[in-house]
């Protein structure tokens, strides 16, 4: 309902003056519009709520959404019961019913995010494995969760290891152990899905198409979630799944007819492995969310949330080498959503409404790694400066450790103003003007650790990338993005009963000082039951703090290392200091395409889209040839004296450093069918389908080399020059839902099925032969085309075997999940999950376990309105 002034008649009802237009439900579960013309009205009799419990179930009632349903273009809309379709302890529990998502081997020790419309990786979680690299990396990094339309950003995170030598979506602070495996939340891969409870979620929708101007910073999608305050009866919720149990409680305060509070509290804890706490994750969340509708045309929204989350992977007394992992992270937030209602004048204003959302979000998080080493002494180095010098060592045996300490800040501002008008013609124009504001920031202690926590070196002659304390809050500059946008929706109703709605916007970003240009189309014509859509879209995402400030690189070179027992021990290091930050990152971009078939059968809704995707300037990583004047020390020994030594001398030394660029590309391009049929009334049977079919390839930018030493020794090449590795995946799955739903006894039984219907994957398909090579002065040749073969370069030729094929091959396999839920009339409700109720044994061909597939696992959910 848009633009419509609001009376209150007698007996409780609403009058409904001006121009707008109404969709809802009929008695029977159809959905109709109504338009409300020019100095028309509409009367809408408001019926009073029934006090008896039986009303107080929601599952008692018959029109109860139990499946994920599509929208007008891109958007698919998850609420109501479908929320509860999958045992959910957080988020991402939710999404796995999505269309090309599965339901995932349960674990929450490890962090969890989405990628949409790619072959190239699925939600991380309790694979054991992460799906990282560039494929999966930029796809994740480009998701954007928004809560109440205040963006959630994990941009400030910088709580990685190693960032000035690692790749851009490397994997930092996990381990590996008999107990189980620890991954806690990562930089650079989105926000942890984990760390959203599902108490007082009314709605989610997830857009993977092209989303409206009004959002930004994504590349890969979109998910807003929207949370509601209203008067409702103290509820007990209980999980337990597994290692895993939650408990949270939730209230509702009706302060007066257009004012409402609600207050919940969430914790859960999590075991790897139920029969130890050697491997765990914690959550706990409050949060408070007052909503207010005030006569004058105010509207207003806040909410306030702190949760903390905890990573523990403790010392097993079985391991002694095994590595600690601490990770204590605590956040604080707060949003407001605020609008005025100008349409509640008697005059007509071009703009109806002004609102504006704002968020600020705080936190400390500290990570730490600890475990036992017994090398011996090894020298190491600590200059932070281009320099020749005695390096320290390290103890024979000690605890090494290192922190990461980050502290930080994001601040998220949007403003628009937004009309309507209805021409003489009868085009109906929505249409908003808006300008958003973020703001990111890390005030940390930053990375430091004990002696020796940096690499140490063995012998002389050797050479390391090294590292050194790194202080956020003196060397993190911060993020600045600025964004301007018009949209306009449009709907025309045709004589004929047709529509065209068309949703047109433009955005303008600044990021960092990267300007962004993203045109953004939706269209859809509808035909009585048949209805055409395609749409095209520009869309951006900036690069992380983490990203952006890695620490300058540090490389060691280990030229003499003198020791006499019990009289000194003298190591000779030099140090060549790189300016490690990537300011010239600019942001990754994404044109989305997709064009898309809706038809209304009688006994159900079928949704075809197919869609291209084609992502660029997204960020990888680049081997750099450096070369250093490696010194030459001439040193003297005289007795039990500490060795001098003079440097007389350098000479050419050539060596490689990974730098973080904006040089990958990839497609995705595919089918996606969903199909939503009719309650069977006579069976009580919701049925309900999705499908899809997506080919990802992806590669590095031309001129982004890799280099490699010759395997056998070779005078003349010290490096060998190759085109990087190529991939490419292709992924088809399915899904149904069958839903039995006896309102009248408040039953639902559900039964899920997965079917993994192809999953391959290609990686390593480069030529193996070199296109250039580096020579040991530094001088870099490249080969020509049909001369690479040449066997002339045979110890730089590359083996075949480093070509790999992976995933399913030729076999399906199929998984069943169940769900019961009982409501009962005194407010309690019991619902029970089994993942793989048939405990099915998945191989692909070669006998290995697919990891996809999801074990026997049961879970229960216990609730109670008081």
């Amino acid at each position: 309902m848009t633009n419509c002034k609001e009376l209150l008649g007698k007996d409780n009802a609403m009058i409904l003056k001006g121009k707008c237009q109404i969709t809802f439900l009929n008695a029977n579960n159809k959905e109709e519009t109504i338009i409300v013309k020019e100095g028309e009205q509409l009367k809408i009799q408001i019926l009073s709520p029934k006090s008896s419990s039986r009303e107080k179930s929601e599952i008692r009632i018959e029109g109860v959404q139990l499946t994920a349903k599509k929208k007008q273009f891109s958007e698919i809309l998850i609420q109501q019961e479908a929320l509860q379709n999958l045992q959910s302890f957080s988020i991402g529990d939710v999404l796995q019913q999505l269309p090309g998502q599965y339901v995932q081997q349960f674990d929450n020790t490890q962090f969890k995010n989405i990628v949409f419309r790619t072959a190239s990786g699925s939600s991380v979680t309790g694979t054991g494995s992460i799906p990282g690299g560039d494929d999966f990396g930029n796809r994740a990094f480009g998701v954007q969760l928004m809560v109440n339309d205040i963006a959630l950003s994990n941009n400030e995170n910088m709580q990685s290891y190693n960032s000035a030598n690692s790749s851009p979506f490397g994997i930092s602070f996990n381990t590996n152990t008999n107990n189980g495996n620890l991954t806690p939340g990562q930089p650079n891969y989105g926000v942890d899905l984990r760390e959203i409870p599902t108490e007082n979620i009314e709605s989610i929708e997830v857009i993977q198409g092209v989303p409206d101007a009004k959002y930004g910073d994504l590349t890969s999608g979109l998910i807003k979630v929207n949370t509601i305050a209203k008067a409702s009866p103290l509820r007990l919720d209980s999980s337990l799944r597994e290692g895993t149990y939650q408990i949270g409680l939730t209230k509702g305060f009706g302060l007066n007819r257009n004012n409402a509070i609600n207050v919940s509290v969430d914790y859960m804890n999590s075991l790897s492995d139920p029969r130890t706490s050697l491997v765990g994750y914690d959550r706990t969340n409050f949060n408070l969310l007052w909503s207010s509708k005030g006569k004058n045309g105010f509207t207003n929204k806040l909410s306030a949330s702190f949760s903390t989350n905890t990573s523990k992977g403790k010392d097993d007394p079985d391991d002694l080498s095994g590595i600690i992992i601490n990770v204590d992270n605590k956040s604080f937030s707060v949003g407001n959503n605020i609008s005025y209602n100008f349409a509640r004048n008697e005059r007509k204003p071009f703009f109806r409404t002004v609102s504006a959302d704002i968020g600020v979000s705080y936190a400390t998080q500290i990570t730490e790694r600890r475990y036992w080493l017994n090398q011996g002494a090894r020298p190491y180095g600590n200059s932070s400066g281009n320099s020749v010098y005695y390096a320290p060592y390290t103890p024979p045996s000690y605890e090494n450790q290192a922190f990461a300490d980050g502290k930080p800040l994001n601040i998220y501002t949007n403003f628009s103003i937004n009309g309507s008008k209805l021409t003489a013609s009868k085009w109906l124009h929505t249409y908003s003007f808006g300008v958003n504001f973020r703001y990111g920031d890390n005030f940390g202690k930053g990375r430091y650790g004990t002696a020796g926590q940096f690499t140490t070196l063995k012998a002389s002659g050797q050479s390391s990338d090294g590292m050194r304390d790194y202080n956020y809050r003196d060397n993190v500059f911060s993020s600045k993005q600025y964004a301007f946008y018009i949209q306009d929706n449009i709907t025309k109703a045709f004589a004929n009963k047709h529509i065209l709605r068309a949703n047109l916007g433009l955005r303008y970003d600044l990021q960092n000082s990267y300007s962004t240009y993203s045109p953004r189309v939706n269209t859809s014509y509808q035909m009585g039951n048949l209805s055409v859509r395609g749409g095209l879209g520009l869309t951006s995402k900036a690069p992380s703090l983490n990203q952006l400030y890695t620490a300058p690189r540090y490389f060691d070179f280990l030229l003499g290392d003198y020791r006499l027992p019990g009289y000194y021990s003298a190591a000779i290091m030099q140090t060549v200091v790189t300016p490690g930050d990537n300011s010239d990152l600019k942001p990754s971009r994404s044109w989305k395409t997709e064009i898309g078939v809706d038809y209304r059968f009688p006994f159900g809704t079928f949704n075809l889209t197919g869609y291209y995707n084609k992502l660029f300037d997204g960020f990888t990583t680049m081997s750099v040839l450096k070369t250093m004047n490696r010194a030459k020390v001439d040193v003297t020994i005289i007795g039990t004296q500490v060795p001098t030594f003079e440097i007389v001398g350098t000479e050419k030394f050539n060596y490689l450093q990974n730098r973080i660029v904006n040089g990958y590309e990839s497609v995705d391009k595919g089918l996606e069918l969903m199909a939503n049929f009719k309650k069977i009334e006579a069976l009580n049977l919701v049925i309900g389908f999705n499908a899809s079919y997506v080919e990802t390839s992806g590669r590095k930018d031309d001129g982004i080399y890799t280099f490699k030493a010759p395997e056998i020794t070779d005078k003349n090449f010290e490096y060998g020059i190759y085109n990087d590795t190529r991939n490419k995946s292709t992924m088809a799955r399915a899904s149904f839902s069958f839903d039995y739903h006896l309102a009248k006894a408040g039953l639902i039984i559900g039964l899920r099925t997965d079917h993994f219907l192809s999953d391959r994957k290609l990686t390593g398909a480069n030529d193996i032969y070199p296109v250039g090579y580096i020579k040991y002065g530094g001088e870099i040749e490249m080969i020509p085309e049909n001369d690479r073969t040449n066997p002339l370069y045979q110890n730089l030729f590359l083996k075949p075997s480093d070509e790999k094929l992976s995933g399913l091959y030729n076999k399906t396999l199929h998984n069943v999940h169940l769900r019961v839920t009982k409501d009962f009339l005194s407010g309690f409700r019991l619902s029970v999950y089994v993942s793989n109720v048939f405990n099915l044994k998945a191989y692909d061909e070669k006998g290995y376990v697919y990891s996809n597939f999801t074990s026997t696992s049961f879970g229960a959910n216990i609730s109670y309105k008081f």
